[in-house]
Parts: structure tokens; sequence; C-alpha cells
């Protein structure tokens, strides 16, 4: 008898499983650091050249996969299923409405849309696809202005957020329903270790890694574009963005250590109320009529375009569709296992119906409003010759000859810029929060490697300066993940069936 009490007491396996993983966690840290700041320039042109090869290959099946997924989120919501509540039937909300809608924003766009506000629209109307130009939708300035819009939407809208929907919802239904841990193998087996599935976490939080990296080195480009138009010093070169991520690391690194309800939540609230303020001052300066009239026809161009943008990929514009339409939704899913996760965790008490329409149609609402605003407003302006030329020059240089040619401009650009800063330290300190959960470690260390990981690869983006490579770095996580969320997917509706016979045996 004792001898089998003995032998029972041998080290418990969930202990050594979670060092075993923690170990992993830290040597692939050290590994992806130490190659990216010794070899930064052949690292970053490896990974891009990775990316390149997936957009290329298999563009279409980038944009018709978000496609189904948000029509698989209406046919959900729509379902039974969607009356069931994450967390169980008594289970309450952990976040109010505000905060929830607020942090999910916040993780899921954030700097982007300070980013391309004003470019993406003034592109696409400056140079439209083949498929638009020279036809009705863009024979006079006001169609050609909405059609602008319609693309950007289409990138920036109900797509998006389906990715990040869907992913969140397979993990916050094993995790808060079937009593799971928090992380992508969970999706794929009961069992605590996760066994061969790990592999799925740690690539998840690979794609984290370089989504939020890339995102971070665009973001401290247009920082340093902005200041150098209203500031009396030249600070164009290296050493001011080198500067400029350190600070910014320190800030997010420390607000890791917060937790989620003290750093995560305020810092996304102060980001909504910030937003809704500069979205507010600049519609009042502008001809808020004109802005609601846009948002109106350009909503209605969006909708009418989406059936033949969601399913193919016009000949005529397919370096089109590469360098816009496919990166971005290349882009989304790579973000998705940081976004996801994140959501999934705070989503805990919401209806799945909730749950998809909210994550879904709110965030789009807010994205549509911003660029007509912003983007739309330019349309109305006799500056938007200059607002193209310059961004033919500098995509980073729209956004700040706008705020030039309105009153209290000075003052928007250091708030935009302020805006920025804090977006990207909230999307960085999620990204670190998103691995620690991942990986299976919330101490200070895991925090403080994820952080030194996701530092060194920016590094070597800051030292190429390239807006289109960054783009790329950033998606280079999708390539494995696509196929990992298809599996998921395919594993959620083999639960809302099983869940149909359980209710329907109990009835």
């Amino acid at each position: 008898m004792n001898r089998k009490s003995e032998h029972l007491n041998i080290s418990p396996a969930p202990i050594k499983h979670r060092i075993s993983k923690e170990k992993v966690g830290f040597i692939s840290c050290l590994l992806l650091a130490a190659t990216f700041l010794l070899f930064p320039g052949t690292a970053v042109t490896f990974a891009a050249s990775i990316s390149d090869y997936a957009i290329k290959e298999y563009g279409l099946g980038f944009i018709v996969f978000p496609s189904l997924l948000v029509i698989l989120s209406l046919l959900i919501a729509f379902t039974p299923f969607g009356k069931v509540r994450l967390g169980g039937r008594d289970e309450k909300p952990e976040f109010g409405f505000i905060s929830w809608t607020a942090m999910l924003f916040a993780a899921g766009m954030g700097s982007g849309l300070i980013f391309w506000g004003v470019a993406e629209p003034i592109v696409h109307f400056a140079h439209p696809p083949s498929f638009v130009a020279d036809t009705p939708l863009t024979s006079n300035v006001e169609d050609a202005k909405d059609t602008a819009l319609a693309l950007t939407y289409f990138h920036w809208g109900v797509h998006a957020w389906a990715v990040y929907a869907i992913s969140g919802l397979v993990m916050a239904w094993f995790a808060f329903n079937r009593g799971r841990a928090m992380t992508i193998s969970a999706s794929f087996t009961d069992k605590a270790k996760g066994g061969r599935f790990q592999v799925f976490d740690f690539l998840a939080v690979i794609a984290v890694i370089f989504g939020v990296a890339g995102t971070l080195a665009n973001t401290i480009a247009l920082v340093q574009s902005g200041l150098q138009q209203v500031l009396p010093w030249d600070i164009a070169g290296l050493i001011f963005r080198l500067v400029l991520l350190m600070a910014i690391a320190l800030a997010f690194t420390l607000s890791s250590t917060l937790g989620l309800d003290r750093g995560i939540k305020q810092m996304s609230l102060f980001n909504l109320l910030f937003v809704i303020a500069i979205l507010l001052v600049v519609i009042s300066i502008v001809d808020p009529f004109a802005v609601a009239e846009t948002l109106v026809t350009s909503t209605v161009s969006y909708i009418s375009l989406l059936p033949s943008l969601s399913f193919t990929i016009d000949p005529s514009s397919r370096a089109w569709s590469e360098g816009w339409s496919i990166i971005y939704f290349v882009w989304w899913i790579a973000w998705a296992p940081f976004v996801g996760p994140f959501i999934a965790r705070i989503s805990k008490g919401r209806t799945v119906r909730q749950y998809l329409l909210c994550t879904i149609f709110v965030p789009t609402l807010t994205t549509i409003v911003w660029f007509s605003a912003f983007g739309g407003s330019v349309f109305e302006m006799s500056i938007l010759d200059d607002v193209i030329a310059a961004t033919n020059s500098d995509v980073t240089y729209g956004l700040f000859t706008f705020f030039d040619a309105i009153p209290y401009g000075k003052i928007l650009t250091y708030s935009a810029i302020l805006l920025l800063v804090t977006f990207v330290i909230t999307s960085a300190d999620s990204a670190i929060y998103v691995s620690g959960m991942l990986t299976g470690s919330s101490q200070l260390g895991s925090k403080l490697m994820w952080s030194l990981t996701l530092v060194a690869i920016t590094i070597a983006l800051l030292l190429k300066n390239d807006i289109e490579l960054n783009k790329q770095i950033a998606i280079l996580g999708a390539v494995p993940f696509t196929l990992i969320l298809m599996a998921q997917t395919c594993i959620l509706l083999k639960e809302m069936f099983n869940h149909k016979r359980v209710v329907d045996s109990d009835e």
C-alpha cells in the first residue's frame, strides 16, 4: 500500500508540462530575438518572401475565407445557438458594455485607423483599381469618392471583424462552456497538456508577435512623420525611431504588469474617449451634414459592392488586390490569434448572439464614421489635390496635410500622435497578455521575454524603414494560422450540432 502511495506521488504531470511549455516559449523568444537582432536584413527579407509567396499563390482563398466567416457569423447569431450564454446560463458579464466594446476595438484596430484614416480613401480615389476605373462607379467626383470609401470599408469592415469574432468564439466556447484552457490547442483536444496540438499555441504566438511588430514599426513611422512637420528640429533619422520605440516598449511593459483590469481596460477606455473626442472635433470643424451624407452614400456603395468584392478577383486588378484586399485580409487572419483570445477572455457572460453582432457591427460602424469624417472630408475641400500629392509622396503625410488645412490643426496633430502611441501601447500590452496566456505563463519573466522579442523584431523593421515591408512581416503568422482557423471553424460547427442534439434530447 505504501509503495503504491509513493508511486502515485511521483512528480505530477501538469507541473512537468507547465515547466516544459515555459521553456519552449523562452527558447523560442531567444531564437527569434537573436535572429532579428543579429541578421536584421536577412531575417526581414526572408520572412517577407514567405508572405509574398502566400499572397500570390493563394490570394483568392484569403478573400473567400473571411467572406464565408461573415455569412457563418450571421447564421450562428440567428440560430438557437445564438441564445447560448458564454460561461453558462447564469453567468453575468465581467465588464460593462462600454468597457467591453472599448477593449475589443482598441485591440482589433487601434492605430491603423489613424494611420490610414485619410491616406487609404485618397489612394483609392487617385489610383482606382481597373474594375472600377472608367465605369459609372467613378464617372464623377461624388461617385468616385463613394467608391473609394467603399473599397476602404471593405478592407476594414465586417470581414475583418468576422475573422476576429469566429476566432474568439471558438476559444470562448471551449474555455467557458467546456472548462478547457484559454489556448488554441484546447479547441482540438480536451487533454490538459494539449499534447501535440501545443504547436498551434506557439504558431499563434509567433503570429501575434510578428503582427504587432509590423504595426508598431508603421506607427513609429507615422509618429515620426507627424512630429517632423510640427517640431523645429530634424528628427528624421534612425536614432529618433529607436528612442521612441524604447519609450513605447517601457510603457507597454509596465502596463502589462498591472494586469487586465488596471492596465489594458483603463488604457482602452482612455483610447475610446480620445477617439470620440477627436472624431467629434473634426466633424464639427468640417461640415457635419456633408459627413453624414457621405456616410450614407458611401455605405450604400459598400453594400452594393460587397457581393462582387467578396468572392472574386478581377484579373486586370490582380496587382491591386494583392497590394490591398488580400494583404489586409491576411493581416486580419494574422491578428486573429491575438485579438480572438483577447476578446474571448473579456466576453464571458455575453450571449453568442450579442457577442457576434456587437463584435462585428459596432466596430464596423465606428470605422465607417471615422473614414467618412477624415477621408470623406478631404473630398469636400479645396486641398484635395494637395493631399493626393502628399499621399503619393508618402502615405504618412496625408493625415497631417489634412490637419494643416483646418483650424486647430497643430492641436489635432499632437492629439493624433498621442492617440497613435496609446493605441499601440494597448495593442502591444494585449499581445504580451495573450502570448503569456497561450504559453501557460503570466509571470513577470514571461512578459519581459515576450516584450524583448517584440522589440527585437521591431528594431529590425526600423532598420529597414519600409512601410510595405512592415505589412508583409505583420502577416507572416497568417500563413499557418489560416489552416488552424479553418479547422477551428469546423470544430465549432460540430459543437453547435452536438449542442442542438443535447437540447433536443432534454426537451
